[in-house]
């Protein structure tokens, strides 16, 4: 039998239509060179950075919604995952899913399996997470989904400010510096014996990092961004910009002055120093009126001073903000582009970024989701209204090496407070070591 030739190209069209229906259904994964089976069964691997003990009701669960496959979680320790992950990968073995921290996703690089964007549609995904969760996108697709996030926010302790008359809580760093004069209390010594805040040190201050995140993001500046010409990170903390071009100093420089303000001696914001006790360990003794920390410190406060009066609130931000910002670590789950059980491991990704599974992990961890829906949902508990609010202004940066970078940060101050160097040759110094770090 003779076929035409129109008929040869509609009957390869139709050939082609149903293999590109069949990949994006899940009959063939993308993240594998095999096939798989369009039904997913069997266990799902996960590799995460959450203690079993924390995770584990998650787990039981998860599986028990009968979804055809099974969890089965591993934890690895934040300090040690990525050298584990790298060593069973050389191994010729790999984990399903890996469930890890914006810290940590750069590190993973083409590791995870991208979901593209006809699986996951980015207006879908916009609508779906919160502006920080953009982190996660690429120019073709998801390459992790994010489920919660943990923001820095500001621990205050009541008892200090009512002593001093505060009917509000400052919520601007300009309110914050005004402060400092009446907070702040020195000995007949001239040493420090109350803290307004932990500012300015890198060594005693429990997030130096973080904190210092939030001010360069609070300045537009990414850190470091993906350059989608060159496909690859690029570091922008020493990025000219319009007020530079000027003659003034880089955003990131002031930032960098305001920071290390606070542990001048001959600065009016002077509020702490080296000598100081550990920046929570002050808090917790009622010695500093302010403590930034992260969400999920909330249960440690309470329980290591039970009878501390305190309270929190939102990160002090600009006088001049157009929007509210904050550093905020994401936990998201990756899908590992040599997942020995593909198809499972799609399915209970996407699964496990539905609302409600999402919902579950946020009550699991006590941290708030990343979605938009299950933000909206009004809270009793004081803390996490504040703490869900916290979420909205969250953003991370593209991190090429956590144990790097927290290096690079601390040389960065330490450089400044010494007199090392300047401080605008501290930025464009860490501006390099960062640059080096991304693999």
């Amino acid at each position: 039998m003779k076929f035409s030739f129109q008929t040869i190209l509609i009957i390869v069209f139709i050939i082609g239509f149903v293999v590109a229906v069949a990949i994006f259904s899940g009959l063939f994964s993308g993240s594998s060179s095999k096939t798989t089976s369009s039904t997913p069964s069997g266990t799902v691997v996960v590799w995460g950075i959450e203690p079993v003990e924390e995770m584990q009701k998650y787990i039981d669960t998860f599986n028990d919604q009968n979804y055809g496959y099974t969890l089965s979680y591993s934890y690895h320790s934040p300090a040690n995952f990525y050298q584990d992950l790298i060593t069973t990968l050389a191994n010729g073995q790999s984990p399903d899913l890996v469930l890890i921290s914006s810290e940590q996703y750069s590190q993973l690089g083409n590791k995870l399996y991208t979901i593209p964007f006809t699986a996951y549609p980015e207006r879908q995904f916009r609508d779906d997470n919160i502006d920080g969760a953009q982190l996660f996108l690429t120019s073709t697709g998801v390459s992790a989904l994010p489920l919660v996030v943990d923001p820095m926010v500001a621990y205050y302790n009541k008892d200090l400010l009512a002593a001093k008359n505060f009917v509000t809580v400052p919520t601007t760093w300009d309110n914050l510096q005004a402060a400092v004069p009446i907070l702040t209390k020195k000995d007949s010594k001239n040493q420090l014996t109350q803290s307004t805040i932990a500012l300015g040190e890198a060594d005693n201050i429990l997030h130096a990092r973080d904190i210092l995140s939030t001010l360069f993001l609070q300045t537009g500046n990414s850190i470091v961004s993906y350059d989608a010409s060159t496909q690859s990170n690029t570091v922008k903390l020493a990025n000219s910009s319009a007020s530079a071009e000027a003659g003034d100093a880089l955003p990131s420089v002031q930032a960098l002055d305001f920071y290390t303000s606070f542990s001048n001696p001959t600065s009016s914001s002077y509020s702490w120093n080296s000598a100081l006790p550990e920046s929570l360990q002050n808090f917790l003794a009622g010695n500093s009126a302010f403590y930034l920390g992260r969400a999920s410190e909330l249960f440690t406060i309470q329980q290591q001073n039970p009878n501390l009066n305190f309270d929190v609130t939102q990160m002090f931000q600009s006088s001049s903000a157009t929007r509210p910002i904050t550093f905020g670590s994401f936990l998201a789950v990756g899908i590992m582009a040599k997942a020995p059980n593909a198809a499972a491991a799609n399915a209970a990704a996407l699964e496990m970024a539905s609302a409600t599974n999402i919902d579950a992990l946020s009550k699991t961890l006590s941290l708030p989701p990343v979605r938009r829906d299950l933000l909206q949902v009004t809270q009793s508990n004081p803390y996490v209204t504040v703490f869900f609010q916290a979420a909205l202004s969250s953003f991370a940066w593209a991190d090429p090496n956590p144990a790097s970078t927290n290096q690079i940060f601390r040389d960065m101050i330490n450089n400044v407070n010494s007199n090392t160097t300047d401080t605008q040759t501290a930025i464009y110094d860490a501006t390099q070591a960062l640059q080096s770090s991304i693999q």
